[in-house]
């Protein structure tokens, strides 16, 4: 097998299809983790973006690059906004897609009428760092304790798709735009495109075992609560118990008097 781009790309479009599919599953295994349901769907357009840009090896059409860059784009805000779901916060997925919008609407004029590649490149940093660094912070912050191993490879994910988003502007200012994602049409293999390929992957997997983990911490904290509730409704009706035969009236020999009988009133 020839180890070029297109089979890097390839691989890239069926990794990410089998995650949708994944978390699909997961997400209706899980119906009140939302996160599965965002993720799934930015799979599912990674997948697409991916797809696009193999399509963009046969057909150069500038729309096929649009789309890839598109997707891509709203793939990311969908992963960020998943984070949030994750760790309990409201996902502003409105504002993204907006943010979506305008950024096709910019990129379209951008190839539209040719402008420079430094400023295509520079318009792909502008909307793309922001969001993984985003989606980097949600997994940072220490919100949630004895998360570990798995707080650790999403950690090292996001930072790795992070500094790729200034990838592209890097290489337009070292004249290497033949190897740069969305600004040319690489024909050979580029390290450059492992090392994405490998921060998307562990940022995944990251973030798929950090919400199983996130699960277990909460399962164990439910069950810590049920587990103490139990013990403390035992403890008070062994005290009332205990109350009830203190209180108990005797004959002076241990047994229980009976009670003084009592004439109802009026007549019988």
């Amino acid at each position: 097998m020839k180890f070029d781009v297109a089979t890097l790309t390839s691989l890239w479009l069926i990794t990410f299809l089998c995650g949708a599919l994944v978390t699909t599953a997961l997400s209706h295994m899980f119906a009140r983790v939302v996160a599965f349901r965002f993720w799934a769907v930015g799979f599912y357009l990674l997948a697409a973006s991916s797809a696009c840009f193999a399509l963009h090896f046969t057909w150069h059409y500038d729309a096929l690059l649009i789309a890839t860059a598109t997707l891509a784009l709203q793939s990311r805000m969908l992963i960020w906004a998943g984070a949030r779901e994750l760790f309990g916060m409201k996902a502003p997925w409105r504002a993204g897609l907006a943010g979506t919008v305008v950024f096709c609407a910019l990129y379209g004029c951008a190839l539209l009428f040719k402008v420079p590649m430094v400023l295509r490149a520079g318009l792909l940093v502008l909307f793309f760092l922001p969001v993984r660094a985003a989606t980097l912070y949600e997994v940072c912050r220490r919100r949630r304790p004895h998360l570990g191993p798995a707080r650790l490879i999403a950690m090292i994910g996001g930072t790795i798709v992070t500094l790729n988003a200034a990838v592209p502007l890097v290489l337009v200012l070292l004249d290497r735009t033949n190897v740069s994602l969305l600004l040319g049409n690489p024909q050979y293999t580029s390290a450059l495109y492992a090392v994405v390929f490998a921060g998307d992957l562990l940022l995944a997997s990251g973030l798929m075992v950090l919400a199983f983990k996130l699960q277990m911490v909460e399962m164990n904290m439910l069950a810590t609560l049920e587990r103490g509730a139990m013990e403390h409704l035992a403890t008070t009706q062994a005290t009332r118990a205990d109350r009830h035969t203190r209180h108990a009236p005797d004959d002076g020999f241990g047994r229980d008097t009976p009670t003084q009988r009592q004439s109802l009133p009026g007549p019988v």
